[in-house]
């Protein structure tokens, strides 16, 4: 930042009393706050601090021309250069070797000269707290000497130097507090989503699987099975796993000595829940419940596993087999400050494996997700629309990105790579590791999916979200992107990386036509409906069906109002913690329709829920939920199969014939006859109305379907009967209110 006295100003310092009043003795006689009034008075608020604060620089200067300099600059302005803003650590470590906490200093003598170098606003109090904090800080920092950052052999006095900037961290993210609005839509609403019993039990399942796969694609591309010191690997992840605990602090994640610090955010960067007031404190809450302890330290438990693995079999192979010089690497890699370059290179490529096994790596995909969601977030910064259509960013999208590679793209970039550096004439040995464990990758996906597809029949997966498709899978009891084991539909979020080759095999198997090329085509297909799950890749999408639905121009504010709607439909979602919502389904027999954001609310509350309609399938039948157990620990993802011997004869044809059925959909039909009857029957007689439908649909489609007429006709026939079937129950039922069906 370049800072200059404003051109008004400067002939108005030159001929104010500020020139004939300035004394030194008694600049220095005054306090920070005193001062910067006085050069205030003749100046203005902002150029009278930035006076004072260059005041207090030369004031402590070692430079014996400071003082004079400094009043050159004052009464023939020039540029100056302002604070740069780096860590907060970075700083207050250099504030005592400033001369800034110190005795003299403690009544706010240099106030806004510490709010310049910490780039946040303090006051003379806060300054003694920061001194004291510090001092603390430095202390054991000069106790530990060498020691500092073995965590192995000093544990203690590294995770007391720990706390205490854990201290310092909070504090000083407590003197710039976030704002109320973005701790709760930053926080507080999406801590409210994710807490509950089944998100750290998928999180735990994802991770699993991943852990598995990537720990074997560790050791077949390295060819390196045995590590250098098994105990002390496991030792290591006790003792991240205790830091984690005592100070929240990740540092088998953590790139080089910001150990996954919260001081960062002191700027304004990510949102935090420092500070006073309601809000924040039930922000803190979902920090140290939600994310803390449900989701994050689950995370930490594999990572520092992977961390450890990387360090363990990685140490012996740069020690090229010498036990006792691998132990001496690993103990460096595991410091928080390695000191040989071995200790650097391992800890470099153990926390890369450490995220990239527990999805919290940067990306391409995540990379696009979450500048897409800054876009929207800067629309409205403290609405921060971006956090209300997308909450969740960076682990689903590197879930995806993973998968990926997994599905075959990572044989693509690992060949890439080797040809790069086949070109460059600089194949090195940790080079053609990496691009042969991408190719591993792939190998290790493609396997693990077709051993998986191969079990499963083709009816019995469900692709992405198809509207047509909507009644017949309500039938099922289907989810989207899910296969069928047993009596269960088990959602593709479930296998982790092999979610995305094993629904584009599902596709190939299902959709190929029974040649290679549509195998080829069906399987490209599948794993282009998984891209469309990214965050923000699926809000657009849907936008744009959306508008395109109605007919509209789909245009940059049509777009925006979509987002927008979205936006403010997602709000109910965030109010009522998702424990909730799973434990009034659990104490509930049935499915509730909720239409309206009232009735939505009510649905996530115990025992309220009840009051609302039981939800009605295109039969006319009561919906029933899952049991108990399985809302409170699986949620939606995993469903109860309902499929009947019709509803089973119905999906074969529909596949088989490649039509879709036009079943009457009463809730969301634009019909010009079905609106009438809303409007004139009320919504009372009206669901009525549709259960009888349902009811006759169910009769006379089994008398249908067990007739010789049916079952000697051709597929596209056999649907075209059902179609008509279904036409003349609803003018049958709707005559009945006098409403004539055309």
């Amino acid at each position: 930042m370049i800072f200059c006295v404003p051109k008004h100003l400067i002939d108005k310092i030159k001929t104010s009393q500020l020139a004939k009043e300035t004394n030194i003795k008694d600049l220095y006689n005054m306090s920070s706050k005193e001062r910067r009034a006085f050069f205030a008075k003749h100046t203005d608020d902002e150029v009278g601090k930035f006076i004072n604060t260059e005041f207090e620089k030369a004031s402590i200067s070692k430079q014996k021309t400071a003082l004079k300099d400094w009043a050159e600059g004052v009464f023939s302005p020039k540029e100056k250069q302002g604070a740069q803003y780096k860590t907060v650590l970075d700083k207050i470590n250099n504030l005592e070797k400033a001369g800034l906490l110190n005795d003299k200093n403690k009544q706010g003598f240099l106030e806004d000269l510490i709010s310049d170098k910490l780039g946040i606003g303090v006051t003379a109090k806060e300054v003694r707290m920061i001194e004291k904090k510090a001092i603390k800080i430095q202390k054991i920092q000069k106790k530990l000497g060498d020691n500092f950052g073995n965590v192995i052999d000093n544990f203690d006095d590294n995770l007391e130097f720990l706390k205490a900037k854990k201290e310092m961290d909070d504090m000083l993210l407590g003197f710039n507090p976030a704002s109320r609005a973005k701790v709760f839509s930053g926080t507080i609403a999406r801590g409210s989503m994710l807490a509950s019993v089944k998100s750290p039990i998928l999180n735990i399942g994802s991770n699993t699987i991943n852990g598995v796969l990537e720990g074997f694609s560790r050791r077949l591309s390295s060819l390196q099975a045995r590590g250098a010191n098994n105990k002390l690997a496991l030792d290591y992840i006790k003792k991240v796993n205790k830091i984690y605990q005592k100070t929240g602090y990740d540092i088998s994640r953590a790139i080089s000595d910001d150990f996954g610090a919260s001081g960062s955010r002191v700027l304004g960067d990510i949102v935090h829940a420092q500070g006073k007031g309601t809000v924040r404190k039930v922000g803190r809450f979902f920090e140290d419940t939600v994310f803390k302890q449900l989701m994050g330290a689950p995370d930490v438990a594999y990572s520092s596993a992977h961390f450890a693995d990387t360090v363990n079999l990685g140490s012996m192979k740069l020690a090229k087999g010498d036990k006792k010089k691998a132990t001496q690497y690993m103990l460096d890699a595991m410091s928080l400050d390695p000191k040989t370059d071995a200790g650097k290179l391992l800890k470099a490529q153990g926390i890369l494996d450490a995220q990239v096994a527990t999805y919290t790596n940067k990306s391409a995909i995540s990379k696009a997700s979450e500048g897409l969601r800054n876009i929207l977030n800067d629309i409205a910064p403290e609405a921060r629309i971006g956090d209300w259509v997308m909450p969740f960013v960076k682990t689903p999208a590197n879930v995806i990105n993973t998968s990926l590679d997994y599905a075959g793209l990572g044989a693509v970039k690992g060949v890439a790579k080797m040809a790069k550096m086949i070109a460059n004439k600089n194949l090195t040995q940790a080079g053609v590791q990496e691009a042969v464990r991408d190719m591993v990758r792939a190998g290790m996906g493609g396997a693990g999916a077709l051993l998986i597809a191969n079990q499963i029949d083709p009816e019995n997966f469900v692709g992405a979200y198809d509207p047509a498709r909507k009644q017949i899978e309500a039938l099922r009891n289907s989810n989207s992107n899910s296969i069928r084991i047993g009596d269960k539909w088990i959602s593709l979020d479930w296998f982790g990386p092999l979610g995305v080759p094993l629904a584009g095999i599902m596709y190939a198997k299902k959709y190929s036509g029974g040649t290679k090329t549509g195998g080829a085509l069906a399987y490209s297909k599948g794993i282009g409906r998984q891209l469309l799950q990214v965050p923000g890749f699926e809000v657009l999408n849907d936008t744009y069906d959306d508008l395109s639905k109605k007919g509209k121009e789909v245009s940059l504010e049509d777009t925006g109002k979509s987002i927008q709607k979205s936006a403010f439909d997602n709000l109910y979602g965030r109010l009522v913690p998702s424990i909730f919502s799973d434990v009034a389904k659990a104490t509930d027999v049935y499915e509730r329709e909720a239409t309206t954001t009232g009735e939505k609310l009510k649905a996530k509350v115990p025992f309220l829920r009840e009051i609302l309609p039981v939800k009605k399938n295109v039969f006319g039948e009561d919906v029933t939920g899952e049991p108990a157990w399985s809302d409170i620990l699986l949620g939606a993802r995993v469903k109860t199969s309902k499929e009947t011997e019709m509803v089973k004869k119905i999906n074969k044809l529909v596949d088989a014939s490649g039509k879709n059925l036009s079943l009457t959909d009463w809730d969301t039909t634009t019909g010009k006859q079905l609106n009438e009857a809303k409007t004139k029957l009320g919504k009372e007689e009206y669901d009525k109305l549709k259960v009888e439908y349902g009811k006759q649909l169910k009769q006379e489609l089994e008398t249908l379907m067990s007739s010789n007429k049916f079952n000697m006709a051709n597929e596209t026939a056999k649907i075209n009967m059902i179609n008509s079937l279904d036409e003349k129950i609803i003018k049958t039922v709707l005559k009945t209110k006098g409403i004539i069906y055309k």
